[in-house]
């Protein structure tokens, strides 16, 4: 009986000892959490990109009392855009037919002094999505869309290729940009940069030059239009967490 008891002492001291262990090392990384210092700073990054790819968007509306020939007209005008832009070489993948829009249009006309409207004709228009990836033909491609009668062509709107954007670069770079803030801080109050805790990407902006109207009905004289390529401003941001020693 005496060894049991023995034996069942010894077992509660070494839980004791155990338990009294776990407290001061919870205790001891408790402490370090809350008297541990910080510092969260915001980085930058943006690069230039030339502009490889231009879309054009092409509507053709025409109009007509029968509203059904109304829409038969314009599908027709579409179509003609479609195969003008295959006939140049542009791919299935890159031409996309949308926006179908009909309505009727209502006439003003006075009656007694007074404003009134009648049903006038119907309207349709289709609009066609063009993507050019070769920029050196753009004067080619628009000479040979602009020659579509009843047509409005929006263009160019410039980007620049998904591929050519090195992303994991320009976020090295934001993170430097964020590296630099934070030491200078920490120099300034007396501390030094730790590791890193959190980085958190906070923002992508891509900035693309603004889009042109041409007129089929205009001055262009069935000639095209040349495009000087540009770039594209690509910036990334992040939020970087450090700690401090």
């Amino acid at each position: 009986m005496k060894e049991n008891n023995k034996k069942k002492n010894i077992v509660v001291i070494i839980l004791s000892v155990l338990l009294v262990i776990t407290l001061i090392i919870g205790g001891y990384w408790f402490y370090k959490m809350k008297t541990s210092k910080t510092i969260t700073v915001s980085g930058t990054a943006e690069v230039q990109i030339t502009n490889q790819i231009s879309s054009y968007s092409v509507t053709v509306e025409k109009h007509d009392k029968d509203k059904s020939k109304a829409v038969e007209a314009a599908t027709l005008g579409s179509q003609t855009v479609v195969d003008a832009a295959k006939s140049f070489g542009i791919e299935p993948k890159d031409i996309l037919t949308q926006s179908l829009n009909v309505y009727q249009r209502e006439d003003p006309y006075y009656e007694n002094g007074v404003t009134k409207y009648k049903s006038g004709d119907w309207y349709a228009s289709y609009t066609v999505d063009i993507t050019l990836r070769d920029l050196t033909k753009s004067d080619e491609l628009t000479a040979a869309l602009v020659k579509v009668e009843n047509s409005t062509m929006w263009g160019p709107n410039l980007r620049v290729d998904d591929q050519a954007i090195n992303e994991a670069e320009i976020l090295s770079k934001a993170i430097e940009d964020a590296k630099n803030k934070a030491e200078k801080l920490a120099i300034g109050s007396g501390k030094k940069l730790g590791e890193v805790i959190s980085i958190v990407e906070t923002g992508s902006y891509n900035s693309y030059p603004m889009l042109k109207t041409m007129d089929s009905a205009g001055g262009a004289g069935g000639s095209g239009f040349s495009v000087e390529p540009g770039s594209t401003t690509v910036s990334k941001s992040v939020t970087v967490t450090f700690r401090l020693k």
